[in-house]
């Protein structure tokens, strides 16, 4: 057919003119279309009006006819195009949150590095701690935790150089020194650590040749430090060289390898699917890299035998076969071929993620552990994370309740467990019986979950981004808004209702107790701002806590009605202590033989003896807990 308006042909099934865009009617015998046109239903041609039949109307709507056909193509292209980026917005707004805490955690750390230089080591302490809360995968704000500590620890004291009454001075110049030996002995740590005081001493001493020997000595230590294998320390000591000068393309290389590689552990064992993609990107990169092939194929069949667990056999056998494109393995190939039929005849059920528990059953009770479930951290050095454990003592079991996850609190006598998650910050709790946990409050910089004895209420601690710490009281029922209760940290909760926690105010600092319902402050018992770890007696009499005043870490009672008495006394670090349920034992951590492990004591601190190892190793372990329950 034929358009009406510009006579141009019309392809059949087609009601619209692709030239001028009139619209055509259907075919009807011989009436006046209502684009003002004639049809004959015979030969369904089009007969034009005669032009007396035309009004000025019309005209006018024949002409403004094309302008609304493409105004409303338009508007269809644009409604397209904003729905499809609201639905893009969507699907990166949680990649967006984690980038943007990853930023942040970079800005801190910087911060850190800064502060670090400029000798503040509390406040370097302070950035490189508030990075782990942002980013827990960071791969060298502990290192720059332990190196504030052990610098702020290394300053000499001012000693008189004759008397008492005269001026106190410091030997800057025999530091120097001793910096100056180091550096020429290629003992480039301990040159570090000497010129870094130097730089604390006095900023002007000898300002050139301090920064070149200090560039070069932390030049120099990154580079043993990675070629030995020890990664966190290497990328520490590079990332201070590089705020001095920049680095050669090489270095820089290194030190990229070695965040990928540690960045890859820090999901082992807990998050496969993202282990296999750092250690794929890692092996694209650097297919010789230390040990990153065998990696990836054990993280490859790793995850396959973690849905051949669960009995989930399709995803199995797309995992083993990823891992046999590595190596050929006959093991591996018999699971493959197992799932691959299982698969094809199985029906397909939504899919969980992997988290799941390791079950140990221990041939030797633990010496004097007979009641309840003791939940405690293990640091994980293959992951470079803690994972949360618990030994129950029914049963003689230990097993790995969360992995990537610390401070764990049991809440009430429900049998769940509360702890801080490390992958997705936040507080979450795993019920009992569960498999997973779900998230009750989210956010990096928060910590110490802690329940009210009939657990309606949690409070936590939340450290803002000017580093201090504040103490939130929420409702567990339901979503509510948190309600700030005091400055502070580490809060605990009694059976008796009272709430205690280790803060300021404008008379001191210590350890202060209060009951959060009765709108009166607390009441500050104790004088120090390191009594720490808070836990209270069964009885909501006693709180036990740890403290460094003696110039050590050790354990301490704290009667609420008055009176501190000391449960131990060595040189070695005591501290996180827990209360049994029953309150015959008080369990805590020590480092007395060389190996960090858990004891056991008696409540006057009576019969100290280990029950659990822990290893050689436990990182920022003064923020750590332990949980003790029925």
């Amino acid at each position: 057919m034929r358009c009406p308006e510009c006579g141009n042909d019309i392809p059949e099934n087609l009601r619209l003119c692709p030239t001028c865009g009139v619209m055509v009617e259907e075919t009807q015998p011989m009436r006046r279309s209502w684009f003002g046109s004639k049809r004959s239903v015979e030969n369904d041609v089009f007969l034009t009006p005669e032009p007396e039949e035309q009004t000025g109307v019309h005209a006018q709507w024949q002409r403004l006819r094309p302008i609304l056909f493409w105004g409303l193509g338009f508007l269809f292209v644009l409604i397209v195009s904003v729905a499809g980026s609201a639905y893009f917005a969507l699907y990166q707004g949680e990649r967006d949150r984690t980038e943007q805490r990853q930023a942040l955690a970079a800005q801190h750390y910087q911060k850190g590095l800064q502060r670090l230089d400029a000798g503040e080591y509390d406040l370097a302490i302070a950035e490189f701690e508030y990075v782990l809360k942002l980013d827990p995968t960071h791969p060298s704000a502990a290192e720059g935790i332990a190196a504030a500590r052990d610098r702020r620890d290394a300053i000499p004291t001012a000693t008189p150089t004759v008397e008492a009454t005269e001026v106190y001075t410091i030997d800057v110049e025999g530091i120097y020194q001793e910096a100056f030996a180091h550096y020429e002995a290629g003992e480039w740590e301990k040159a570090v650590d000497k010129l870094t005081q130097v730089r604390v001493l006095d900023r002007s001493y000898r300002t050139d040749e301090v920064e070149e020997m200090l560039f070069n000595s932390l030049y120099n230590a990154g580079k043993a430090a990675l070629e030995d294998e020890h990664f966190e320390k290497g990328v520490f000591y590079l990332d201070q060289a590089v705020a001095l000068r920049p680095l050669d393309e090489e270095v820089l290389y290194q030190r990229q390898l070695a965040v990928k590689y540690m960045t890859a552990l820090g999901y082992w064992g807990v998050d496969w699917e993202r282990c296999i993609q750092q250690f794929s990107e890692l092996y694209t990169m650097a297919p010789n890299y230390q040990d990153v092939f065998y990696r990836l194929y054990r993280a490859h069949v790793s995850y396959a035998d973690a849905w051949y667990k669960q009995r989930e056999m399709c995803p199995a056998e797309l995992a083993y076969g990823k891992a046999l494109q590595l190596m050929n393995d006959t093991t591996v190939e018999q699971k493959r071929a197992e799932a691959n039929q299982i698969c094809l005849v199985a029906t397909p059920t939504p899919i969980s993620s992997i988290t799941g528990t390791v079950s140990i059953t221990l041939t030797e009770a633990p010496q004097g552990f007979d009641v309840g479930r003791l939940a405690y951290p293990n640091y994980n050095a293959q992951t470079g994370v803690y994972d949360v454990y618990v030994l129950f003592a029914d049963g003689n079991l230990l097993r790995r309740m969360v992995g990537a996850a610390d401070q764990p609190a049991w809440a009430g006598g429900s049998g769940a467990l509360c702890y801080r998650d490390l992958i997705s910050p936040g507080v979450a709790l795993l019920g009992a019986g569960e498999s997973t946990g779900r998230t009750l409050r989210s956010g990096a910089g928060l910590a110490w979950p802690t329940f009210s004895p009939d657990g309606s209420r949690m409070a936590y601690a939340e450290q803002g981004a000017d580093g201090r710490w504040h103490i939130y009281l929420t409702s567990t029922d339901g979503p509510s808004e948190p309600v700030r209760h005091a400055q502070g940290k580490g809060p605990a909760w009694s059976a008796t209702g009272l709430l205690a926690w280790t803060g300021c105010d404008d008379t001191g600092c210590g350890i202060f107790v209060d009951n959060p319902d009765d709108g009166q402050p607390g009441t500050r018992l104790t004088a120090s701002a390191n009594d720490i770890a808070l836990n209270w007696s069964p009885n909501g009499e006693l709180i036990a806590y740890m403290s460094d005043v003696s110039g050590n870490w050790d354990v301490y009672l704290l009667n609420v009605s008055g009176g501190v008495a000391r449960l131990t006394d060595n040189l070695a670090s005591d501290g996180l202590p827990a209360w049994s349920p029953n309150g015959a034992e008080l369990a805590f951590v020590s480092n007395r033989d060389g190996n960090w492990g858990i004891y056991l004591m008696g409540p006057n601190g009576e019969n100290q003896r280990q029950m659990l190892a822990l290893g050689p190793s436990m990182p920022a372990w003064q923020t750590q807990r332990l949980s003790w329950a029925w």
